[in-house]
């Protein structure tokens, strides 16, 4: 019994601890100013080579945010750097 609430125990904290990990990759954009921003046109060039269905691109805690289906044909999330067009988070589709 104690194995079972041990490990309910330790799921419900790594559960946990990605969603404030991921809460801390979104702040990694920084306070980009607006007139600094790529166009979506730029980053969709930028990051073409992926492979990726772009389904949406977004803003989001001052990042864009890509919704789209990889190679695979699974759901995923990308947040990119509005200035730099480097990834700095990916959330994906575990089905």
């Amino acid at each position: 019994m104690k194995n079972i609430i041990l490990a309910t125990s330790l799921l419900a904290l790594t559960g946990l601890s990605s969603v404030a990990h991921a809460d801390n990759d979104h702040r990694r954009c920084g306070n980009v100013p607006i007139a600094d921003w790529m166009s979506e046109a730029e980053l969709r060039n930028r990051i073409a080579p992926l492979g990726l269905e772009i389904r949406n691109v977004d803003i989001d805690d001052g990042c864009y945010e890509v919704e789209a289906r990889n190679r695979d044909g699974r759901k995923i999330e990308i947040g990119f750097n509005p200035q730099t067009g480097e990834q700095v988070w990916i959330d994906g589709d575990d089905d």
